[in-house]
């Protein structure tokens, strides 16, 4: 008998290395996060993810890179999906000022989730505390261990109606000093049961600020998607690593698990279709990434190919 969840990347096409569309990307003005069901394609699932903004609201090399340009990439048309990050959309060294620039401009586009990144947490929790007001897209982690102020406004999870398909979003982030750390992995397997089990969700995405490999037994996006039985993408943050496509694993079903991450700074977007069957069964991937600002049709490889813009990009902590 065949595997539909075997089915998942049977159809995958990576379109990485385009830096835009033929035609405009969709624009999300006007959606917010007090809105929970999205009009969108009755057989897929649009994802739209960003990592390690770190507070650039501007181009951050020449016209390249930054909320502005990611903005205008998605601003012609009417945007049929979801959009994420993944942590450290915020600058610790920024002023308030410059933190509240990011957020306003985040709510203008049309964020739903992010994940928390160390940026976020490197003033204290009462410093974001004092933030998520102003956000209109919804902070998830549930590893973190928060007083009881910031507890009372990160989420473990939220569930959005996509179309026909009810998708949940959780997240996790490494350690931070100061902040009781519960084992990121079991945390995510454990909500991620919940999604699947409980709430009956057809796609869970997991928003990671772990880094995609680290050292020993230290939680990362790849054990993370190897020792998971329920998350179908994994979203990740970690400003030491430049990827230009969409990476798959198996999880311990032998399932597959994307993982998928772009640049930061807001040098590169990402889009993710997840393409379902009548059945509501998973059946093929399309993934791409686009780099903000750069002329239609212009390749990755061309675009960063001798690393001229990353060595100018410097990473943040």
């Amino acid at each position: 008998m065949n595997n539909p969840r075997r089915a998942f990347l049977s159809q995958l096409t990576f379109m990485a290395g385009v830096a835009a569309l033929n035609k405009p990307l969709a624009s999300v003005a006007a959606i917010t996060k007090h809105i929970n069901t999205l009009h969108t394609a009755k057989n897929a699932v649009t994802i739209y993810h960003t990592n390690d903004l770190h507070g650039n609201v501007d181009a951050v090399h020449e016209n390249i890179g930054g909320l502005n340009q990611i903005k205008k990439l998605l601003k012609n048309e009417e945007i049929n999906g979801l959009l994420l990050d993944a942590g450290n959309f915020i600058n610790a060294s920024n002023n308030l000022a410059q933190q509240k620039q990011v957020l306003y401009m985040m709510n203008s586009m049309g964020y739903h989730a992010a994940a928390i990144g160390n940026q976020e947490l490197s003033s204290g929790e009462d410093h974001l505390a004092s933030l998520i007001p102003l956000m209109k897209f919804t902070l998830v982690n549930c590893n973190l261990q928060f007083n009881n102020k910031l507890s009372s406004l990160v989420k473990p999870y939220i569930i959005i109606n996509s179309g026909n398909f009810k998708t949940g979003i959780t997240g996790v982030c490494s350690k931070v000093n100061g902040i009781k750390y519960n084992d990121a992995i079991k945390s995510a397997n454990n909500v991620a049961r919940l999604l699947k089990e409980d709430e009956k969700c057809d796609l869970i995405i997991c928003l990671s600020h772990l880094g995609h490999k680290q050292e020993g037994d230290t939680p990362d996006n790849q054990k993370l998607a190897e020792q998971s039985e329920n998350i179908d993408i994994i979203i990740g943050g970690d400003n030491r690593k430049l990827f230009k496509n969409a990476i798959v694993h198996r999880n311990k079903l032998k399932h597959e698990v994307i993982l998928a991450q772009t640049a930061w700074n807001g040098l590169m977007m990402g889009r993710t279709i997840v393409n379902f069957d009548d059945k509501k069964q998973k059946n093929g991937i399309r993934a791409k990434h686009y780099i903000p600002g750069m002329p239609a049709n212009q390749c990755y490889s061309v675009s960063f190919s001798d690393l001229q813009l990353i060595k100018k990009t410097p990473l943040a902590v």
